[in-house]
């Protein structure tokens, strides 16, 4: 059930990138490389996901991120 939801997100990222080529290379830089990078981790997302036997959990990571900025008792 889940697979082919991942390609047809795939899918539609390279639909994405083909035709919002032009649109983006107008684009502010800013807009530019914050399209590209969610473009990039939404892609990297779907990779881990179908590719490891792992479960992945972003609250995790996160959580393991944020213990090193706070402090602990």
């Amino acid at each position: 059930m889940i697979k082919p939801l991942l390609f047809t997100y795939l899918g539609m990222v390279i639909v994405v990138i083909v035709m919002d080529f032009r649109h983006l290379k107008q684009a502010a830089v800013i807009n530019r490389w914050l399209s590209y990078g969610l473009i990039a981790l939404g892609t990297g997302l779907w990779l881990y996901v179908t590719h490891l036997s792992k479960t992945f959990f972003v609250t995790v990571w996160i959580s393991h991120v944020i213990q090193r900025f706070l402090p602990l008792p």
